[in-house]
């Protein structure tokens, strides 16, 4: 950690005379914890850079067990006493988000404003301790703060300003936006730049990605409860491809985020072949087999499932996007 980025919190802190007056306090618990809890029953949870301790104490309040974590020791004073005035208890963790060691997995993860307040060249160890703390099932909540226009600069005191593109690239592939909503701040001091974006981010793991043998077998069995002779049709073709009607840019669309979402954005067309080399390699599957497996699924006569209006009504593919919320 920087010695700017330290002595920053510390002088904010020792200035605030309660959490109140902290400049990131927020009396409300942040956008989508109270539809997670509201969704999954109450399991382990990890604040980052808990701060006054709002989403802490409300996790808690609702069962869940709460790891709240902050370098400044004076954040997890706030929480503590407010946990204890609430009737509830957390676990305070004095550390550092980049050199802490997750010593379980969690099923909720939030982030209200870590990331954007970070040193740049602090971000692949916050990605990477994120992605192992994080659940196989599990739900991560972040606020980040984006630009009113292109090219907005940022203020003496930050926070940085990121896109929603840019965000969802620094996670993938591994993890998934489920949920997107933003709030505009029109006029803010020029020491943090003036207006800017609030944004959250609901992601998930993105469950194709993590178990690609499974994905391929969710479209095998798709394919043979209908009926079609996978084995048959791949054999018949010897060393080929087998031939369809299936286009790149179909196969492209299936990789992407509308479906498989093995990318976050749709890949070009000439993606395709280093896509199905890399599914190859992550499966342990044959380039061919993989090719011939989704030219099969996509052609109308074939299969007639994820064709270009693809027949979500047919398919059990729960990986896709189209399936795996309902």
């Amino acid at each position: 950690m920087s010695t700017h980025e330290r002595d920053t919190f510390t002088s904010t802190y020792d200035w605030a005379k309660g959490w109140e007056d902290l400049p990131w306090a927020h009396g409300e618990p942040s956008l989508f914890l109270a539809e997670i809890c509201r969704r999954r029953k109450p399991g382990k949870a990890l604040d980052i850079g808990c701060g006054g301790g709002t989403d802490s104490v409300f996790l808690a309040e609702q069962g869940w067990d709460v790891t709240s974590l902050d370098f400044v020791p004076k954040a997890l004073e706030y929480t503590q006493q407010r946990a204890e005035a609430a009737g509830v208890s957390i676990t305070p963790v004095v550390a550092d988000i980049t050199d802490w060691e997750p010593p379980v997995q969690y099923d909720l993860v939030l982030d209200h404003g870590l990331l954007h307040n970070m040193d740049t060249v602090r971000h692949d160890a916050y990605r990477a301790c994120v992605l192992k703390a994080l659940a196989p099932d599990g739900e991560f909540v972040l606020l980040h703060w984006h630009p009113r226009y292109d090219g907005q600069p940022n203020g003496k005191m930050g926070p940085t300003r990121v896109s929603r593109d840019a965000i969802k690239t620094f996670f993938a592939p591994e993890l998934q936006e489920r949920f997107f909503a933003r709030e505009e701040f029109e006029d803010l001091t020029s020491l943090v730049g003036g207006g800017m974006v609030q944004a959250y981010y609901w992601f998930r793991p993105n469950q194709a990605w993590a178990n690609p043998v499974e994905l391929l077998a969710q479209i095998e069995q798709t394919l043979m409860r209908h009926k079609v002779d996978v084995k048959h049709l791949i054999s018949a073709a010897g060393d080929d491809v087998i031939k369809t009607e299936v286009t790149d840019e179909l196969l492209a669309i299936m990789f992407g985020p509308g479906r498989f979402g093995l990318r976050h954005v749709t890949p070009q067309v000439d993606e395709v072949p280093l896509l199905i080399l890399e599914l190859a390699k992550r499966s342990g599957k044959g380039v061919h087999y993989i090719e011939s497996l989704l030219r099969i699924f996509g052609d109308k006569e074939l299969s007639n499932i994820c064709i270009a209006d693809a027949r979500c009504d047919v398919c059990e593919v729960n990986y896709c996007k189209r399936l795996r919320y309902r």
